[in-house]
C-alpha cells in the first residue's frame, strides 16, 4: 500500500509586513524537501502496480493449472465408461481399476431388509416425545450375535430410536404408527442396513422387545454365467470387476460395457488451449516499452519460458504421438495455440493407447508428468515464482513505506524549526516597525510643534 506524504500541521501567522515573503520561504524550503518523498512514493506505485499484475498472472496461471487438470481427470479415469443395456434391471459405474470388457450380469434376487417391530403388550406410546415402550433407560441390542450397550437418558420412543442409530450396529432404527391418527400406537422399528437375513433383538434386562416380521435375504446373481450356483451379496451395489460396480434394481439379465474413450480428452485440450492463450496474451501485455506493469521484468521471461516448455513437450516413447501437434495442438502464423479435433480424433482413431502414453498423467510421466512440474514451479502458493516475486515486491513496498514515513518526519521537523525561526524574525521585525513608527511619529510631532512656535 502507497503511502502519502503530508506536510506538519504548524502553520506560520506573522505581523510584520515580511510575513508573506517569511511564509515564502518555508514553503519554498519545504517543497524541495518533499522531492525526494514524491521519488519514493511514485517507486512505491510502480511497485503496487506490479504486485496487482502479479496477482492477474497467478490467477491466468491458476486457470491454465485448472485445465491441465481436467486433461488429467479425462485421460485417467474419466476417460472410461459404463453403460447397461437394461438400466431397469441394473446401471454401471467405473473406479480406479478398470479395464474394457463386456459383463452379462443374472440377478435371480434383488434382496430384502430384515424387518423387525416392538411386541404387543408393550407399554402403549401414543406420544413417542415422551413415552416408551419399556421404562428401563439401559439397554441390549443384538445384531447377528454382536452385542451393542445402548442408553436411553431421553426416555422417550423417539431418544431409543436415536440411540439406537448412534450405537454403530448396522441397523436402522425409526418410530412407526400402527393404530392410525384417532388411537395412535406408536412402535419402535429396527430394520437391517444389509440385505441378508440378519438376526435383531433388543432387550430391556428383563425381556426382549421385538418381533420379526419379514427376514432379509442376500442379493444373489451370476456374471458370465459364473458360479453355476448363484453367489449372494449383501448389498445392491456389487463389484463384478476390479474398479466396475453395478447397481441392482430388479432381476433379470443385463450386459453391461465397459469402455475407454479420449472424447474427454479432446474437450479438456480445447480447454487448456483456450486458457493457454489467455495467458499468453496477460504475459505479452507486459512486453515492449509500451507494456504493463511488469516490462522489463525478469519475471516475465521466465513466465514465457514456462509457456514455451509446455507446448514444447515431445516424447520419445516410440509410439505414433510425439507431441501435441500430432493431437492438433499447434500454433497458428499469428501465434496462437489451436486445436484440431479432426487430427486428434485421428490419431485417437489410429492408436488410443498412443494418445494417453503421450498424455499420461499429472502424478506419473508424459506431457502432463512434465507440464504438472512446469506450472508447479509457477504456481507454487509458497515456493512457486509468483508467490516469491510478489512477496519480495510486498516487502520492498513495506520497505519504501518506512522510509517515506521517515523522510516525512524529516520535512515535518524541518517546516515546524522553519516556522519558529520566521516567528522570531517577524517578531523582531514588527517590533522594529514599530519603533520606527514611534520615532517617526515623534520627529513628525517634533516638526509640527517648530511650525507652531514660529509661526
Amino acid at each position: 500500500m502507497g503511502t502519502t506524504a503530508n506536510t506538519a500541521s504548524t502553520t506560520f501567522n506573522g505581523t510584520s509586513s515580511y510575513a508573506s515573503q517569511l511564509q515564502q520561504v518555508i514553503t519554498r524550503a519545504v517543497s524541495f524537501a518533499t522531492l525526494p518523498i514524491t521519488q519514493l512514493q511514485n517507486e512505491q506505485s510502480t511497485l503496487t502496480d506490479q504486485q496487482s499484475e502479479l496477482q492477474t498472472l497467478g490467477s491466468s496461471f491458476q486457470s491454465l493449472q485448472n485445465a491441465l487438470d481436467s486433461i488429467d481427470s479425462s485421460a485417467g479415469l474419466g476417460s472410461f465408461s459404463a453403460t447397461s443395456d437394461a438400466t431397469s434391471v441394473a446401471t454401471a459405474s467405473v473406479s480406479a481399476g478398470a479395464l474394457p470388457g463386456t459383463y452379462s450380469i443374472d440377478i435371480s434376487n434383488i434382496g430384502s431388509q430384515t424387518n423387525t417391530i416392538s411386541s404387543n403388550g408393550l407399554t402403549a406410546v401414543s406420544d413417542p416425545s415422551s413415552g416408551n415402550i419399556s421404562a428401563s433407560t439401559a439397554y441390549t441390542l443384538t445384531v447377528d450375535g454382536t452385542v451393542y450397550q445402548v442408553s436411553d437418558s431421553g426416555n422417550s420412543l423417539n431418544a431409543l430410536a436415536q440411540a439406537i442409530n448412534a450405537s454403530g450396529a448396522n441397523v436402522e432404527a425409526t418410530v412407526v404408527n400402527v393404530g392410525g391418527s384417532s388411537s395412535p400406537d406408536y412402535r419402535l422399528s429396527v430394520q437391517g442396513a444389509g440385505f441378508a437375513p440378519t438376526s435383531i433383538q433388543l432387550n430391556d434386562g428383563t425381556q426382549d422387545l421385538l418381533n420379526t416380521i419379514t427376514t432379509g435375504s442376500n442379493v444373489t446373481y451370476q456374471v458370465n454365467g459364473q458360479p453355476a450356483t448363484p453367489v449372494g451379496s449383501d448389498s445392491r451395489n456389487i463389484a463384478i470387476s476390479p474398479g466396475v460396480t453395478v447397481n441392482v434394481l430388479q432381476t433379470g439379465t443385463a450386459n453391461v460395457t465397459v469402455a475407454q474413450s479420449a472424447a474427454g480428452v479432446a474437450d479438456a485440450l480445447s480447454s487448456f488451449v483456450a486458457a493457454y492463450n489467455s495467458t499468453a496474451t496477460e504475459v505479452q501485455n507486459n512486453r515492449g516499452q509500451n507494456g504493463g506493469a511488469l516490462s522489463g521484468q525478469s519475471v516475465v521471461t521466465d513466465l514465457s519460458s514456462a509457456l514455451q516448455s509446455l507446448t514444447g513437450y515431445t516424447s520419445d516413447s516410440g509410439g505414433s504421438v510425439q507431441s501435441l501437434a500430432d493431437l492438433g495442438v499447434t500454433f497458428d502464423d499469428s501465434g496462437t495455440l489451436q486445436f484440431d479435433q479432426s487430427v486428434f480424433d485421428q490419431a485417437a482413431s489410429n492408436s488410443l493407447s498412443d494418445v494417453l502414453n503421450f498424455v499420461g498423467s499429472e502424478t506419473g510421466g508424459g506431457f502432463l508428468g512434465a507440464a504438472e512440474k512446469t506450472l508447479t514451479a509457477v504456481t507454487d502458493p509458497v515456493n512457486g515464482l509468483i508467490e516469491q516475486q510478489t512477496e519480495s515486491i510486498g516487502t520492498s513496498i513495506t520497505n519504501l513505506g518506512t522510509k517515506i514515513s521517515s523522510e516525512q518526519d524529516s520535512v515535518n521537523q524541518l517546516q515546524t524549526n522553519l516556522t519558529q525561526q520566521m516567528s522570531t524574525a517577524d517578531a523582531t521585525i514588527a517590533a522594529l516597525e514599530q519603533q520606527v513608527t514611534q520615532i517617526t511619529d515623534l520627529f513628525s510631532a517634533m516638526q509640527q510643534e517648530a511650525k507652531t512656535l514660529s509661526s
